[in-house]
């Protein structure tokens, strides 16, 4: 699975037991991974969230949730967030959005920032 992918533990936590593993042996395999650095939970999300920013449209609170959804550690997003997406970053990427939509309604087009999980001061 790591050959494909990098994964963060509690992703590969989640295969192994869908793939019928005991949870000993699961354990041993991630703390033995983690110890090689095989595992990486705080490299995985930079990694996910460099590409996050680079190819998708999304804002603070959605990228947020994208590493949640990831099982990374809400104090490493934070972290990582706070050093990677400044206002005038994600300001570019609501503007990038923006101009893929036809859209002209002010209102419908706050709408579609704020699903995307746009900060108030950006949209």
């Amino acid at each position: 699975m790591l050959k494909v992918r990098p994964h963060p533990v509690i992703e590969l936590s989640t295969k192994l037991k869908r793939a019928s593993f005991d949870k000993g042996t699961i354990e041993a395999v991630v703390a033995d991974l983690a110890y090689q650095d095989y595992l990486n939970d705080q490299r995985f999300a930079e990694a996910f969230l460099d590409s996050l920013i680079k190819y998708k449209t999304f804002g603070f609170y959605g990228l947020r949730a994208k590493l949640l959804q990831r099982g990374i550690d809400a104090r490493v997003i934070e972290e990582l967030l706070t050093q990677n997406l400044d206002l005038d970053l994600e300001q570019k990427i609501a503007e990038k959005m923006l101009a893929k939509t036809r859209e002209t309604d002010s209102i419908k087009r706050a709408r579609s920032l704020a699903s995307k999980g746009f900060r108030t001061e950006v949209i």
